[in-house]
């Protein structure tokens, strides 16, 4: 694309238009390395600021997916899993949960899990689970009408958690055909399992749901995302809501499809991080 450009202007091949060239086309290949380090780093870190949310009803859980925004512990999420379907009840017991070590987080664990993989030699994994609490906004679980839920861990001692930034301070605009990263543990069902993605998703439209206008993005995603983070350069803009599934005659539902998200900003929330 970058060669069609400068053709354009039919410049005679000389050592300058050739330095002109090398300048267009560097930062192509340099912005990817940096983009796709960025991801590296984020799915290395341990404890990583992605979570597991799980509401707990009467005699079933609902889980979800969520990102922790504040070293204090904040976690946005996707209210919806506050609801307990099969008993027509919303929950008020929840907990939180890291996948990983759990010496680089607070004190304050209300359970660890730990699962032996033997198909990896006996391989030990843990999940580390801490009680937190939904907190409303004017009297309400949802978020600004949205489907998108704020939790506070509950923790003990002076250790941060770790977290991810916003992308803007400010609603951020976005464009048909920009490709975010969709965050999600793989089978969060299966507690200690470390598998982990940060996949491409991408922005194709929009939705009005229940909960409002929503974006849509195609891409790769599990049951059990919802409440995932959706990243732009590395930085929070998105939460997933709900997911639009292929389903296969005689083969079943296949993982690829649509999801909606809510876009998320710094000033949204932050008057309600005090809390």
């Amino acid at each position: 694309m970058n060669r069609k450009i400068v053709g354009l202007f039919y410049l005679p091949f000389t050592f300058t238009s050739a330095v002109i060239g090398l300048i267009i086309n560097t930062p192509v290949s340099g912005y990817a390395e940096n983009e796709i380090s960025k991801l590296e780093r984020l799915a290395n870190l341990d404890p990583k600021p992605f979570v597991v949310v799980e509401a707990s009803g009467k005699e079933v859980k609902s889980r979800g997916q969520g990102v922790v925004i504040s070293e204090e512990g904040h976690v946005l999420s996707a209210a919806h899993i506050t609801w307990i379907d099969s008993e027509g009840n919303y929950s008020d017991d929840f907990r939180i949960s890291f996948r990983g070590n759990e010496e680089n987080i607070p004190k304050g664990k209300v359970h660890l899990h730990t699962t032996k993989f033997s198909d990896r030699e006996s391989a030990i994994f843990k999940e580390i689970y801490f009680g937190a609490r939904l907190v409303r906004t004017r009297g309400s679980r949802f978020l600004e009408q949205m489907d998108v839920g704020l939790f506070k861990i509950e923790s003990k001692g002076v250790k941060s958690f770790p977290k991810i930034d916003f992308f803007s301070e400010k609603k951020p605009r976005i464009q048909n055909g920009e490709v975010f990263h969709l965050c999600h543990y793989n089978f969060p069902h299966k507690p200690g399992d470390p598998f982990f993605l940060i996949n491409p998703v991408e922005v194709v439209g929009v939705a009005q749901t229940s909960s409002g206008l929503q974006y849509l993005a195609k891409g790769y995603y599990r049951i059990g995302s919802s409440g995932s983070a959706i990243l732009k350069d590395g930085k929070l803009i998105g939460i997933q809501s709900s997911a639009y599934t292929v389903n296969a005659k005689d083969i079943g539902e296949i993982p690829m499809g649509l999801i909606s998200f809510h876009m998320v900003w710094k000033n949204q929330i932050k008057h309600l991080l005090e809390d």
